[in-house]
């Protein structure tokens, strides 16, 4: 548990949405928004009382010693907190990151831990987050049951980040309706199929955070890869479905580091969720060894399912909600090229495929006075959650920040309401994985 009556219909508006509505425009001036956002909040230092965060997002500062602490107050007997922070680093370090816990008491971490450190050398802002989720098997488990938890965040690893904003993301999700192991399935990974680009990609300005990224529905993306910097994509994933993301550019002379250009697949929030592809990778994709060259990869997400939440199997990296999930281009590793590489600017595609529809995979959740289960259109901690009507589909609001609507978000309407179906999955003992470390969790 360390780090994560019915069905959900699906309308024809989220099929417009991912397959046929309009793209994504871009803001004026190409502004992504903010890095980062939220409700200002600082957390307790020693014996203080910590605030309490509910299911929102927040904004605090990096201690630069020792650690902060905050109050999760708990809604429902079963419900699941899933905790995320997020930060932009100073960069040009040989290690940066941060490390967050939960338990039933101040400082304690037994009911998860997650953990982001990499070098980010060459990066003029590295973008680092980590997440946690309590999830347990056990019914009666004190993480799942108790009144409050208590999360903790510990001074950066590298000094230069005390000080700097950090995104504090928290969603409690209800308890299932009926504790009935194995009823829910357990998707198998879905194979790789290349993409074929188009032959004139939308435009659209990434975010530089997932905070500030566009949602976009399926078709091609024209990035500019510059190295050192991180861009993303947001896409909505319904239960049962996944997203393939494809990279396709040509490399020229003087480029740094080929091989350290990455496209990866992130939840809502911002686990990682991807098919391992280490020892069968798709024979399309290109990674020369050195530039110029046509470079071509790629990252599929795990199929949104209740058991892709969080698992117990050391081999399966996946921490997918139903929710908006975020597709993340970084190039790394300036410092191996000079000052040059600096200015270099290389025309790029993103190619994104979304497949599968919600149908028996839908888990079913207790209803609870102001609980809300995940929603397909939503970044789950922002205000988009809209419970059903109880004699109509529910209608998914439009994908804003808390400091108002931004011309880039698409529109997200129409999604049906979350129907009640009993289930839960088998359990499994795992660890986390993931590119960023490796924590091991407790669940029993």
């Amino acid at each position: 548990m360390d780090r994560p009556l019915g069905t959900l219909g699906t309308s024809a508006v989220v099929a417009v949405l991912l397959l046929g509505g309009p793209p994504a425009t871009a803001a004026p001036d190409d502004d992504p928004g903010p890095a980062l956002a939220g409700t200002p909040v600082a957390g307790a230092s020693g014996s203080a009382t910590p605030p309490a965060l509910t299911v929102g997002r927040y904004l605090d500062h990096l201690p630069a010693r020792g650690s902060l602490g905050y109050r999760l107050p708990r809604t429902a007997a079963g419900s699941t907190f899933h905790v995320a922070a997020l930060f932009v680093g100073a960069g040009d370090s040989v290690g940066e990151g941060v490390r967050i816990e939960v338990g039933t008491t101040p400082g304690d971490e037994g009911c998860g831990s997650g953990g982001v450190f990499r070098p980010t050398l060459g990066e003029q802002a590295p973008v680092l987050f980590t997440t946690v989720t309590t999830w347990t098997d056990v019914d009666d488990h004190e993480c799942a049951v108790a009144d409050d938890l208590f999360l903790t965040l510990h001074a950066p690893d590298d000094p230069a980040d005390a000080g700097r904003e950090v995104e504090l993301l928290v969603f409690e999700e209800p308890p299932l309706s009926d504790y009935g192991m194995g009823l829910l399935p357990d998707p198998a990974p879905p194979a790789w199929t290349p993409l074929a680009p188009a032959a004139s990609p939308r435009e659209v300005p990434p975010g530089t955070t997932p905070t500030s990224a566009p949602v976009v529905r399926d078709g091609s993306y024209r990035l500019t890869l510059r190295p050192g910097r991180t861009q993303v994509l947001a896409v909505p994933l319904d239960w049962d479905q996944t997203v393939q993301a494809q990279l396709d550019a040509r490399l020229p002379v003087g480029a740094p580091g080929p091989g350290e250009i990455a496209i990866d697949v992130v939840g809502p929030m911002l686990g990682t969720s991807e098919v391992s592809f280490t020892m069968t990778r798709p024979d399309d994709w290109t990674v020369p060894t050195t530039a110029p060259g046509r470079l071509r990869i790629g990252a599929q997400s795990q199929v949104v399912s209740y058991a892709h939440r969080d698992s117990y199997d050391a081999a399966v990296s996946t921490e997918a909600l139903a929710g908006i999930h975020y597709v993340v281009v970084r190039w790394p590793g300036t410092d191996q090229a000079g000052p040059a590489a600096a200015a270099l600017e290389v025309p790029a595609t993103v190619t994104l495929r979304t497949t599968g529809e919600a149908t028996d995979g839908v888990p079913s959740y207790t209803p609870v006075e102001g609980l809300l289960g995940p929603q397909a259109g939503s970044r789950l901690v922002d205000g988009t959650l809209q419970a059903p009507p109880v004699d109509a589909p529910a209608a998914a609001p439009v994908d804003e920040p808390e400091d108002g609507p931004q011309p880039w978000l698409v529109a997200v309407a129409g999604l049906a309401g979350i129907g009640v179906v009993g289930g839960l999955v088998r359990a499994r003992r795992r660890a986390v994985v993931s590119r960023e470390g490796t924590y091991p969790r407790h669940r029993d």
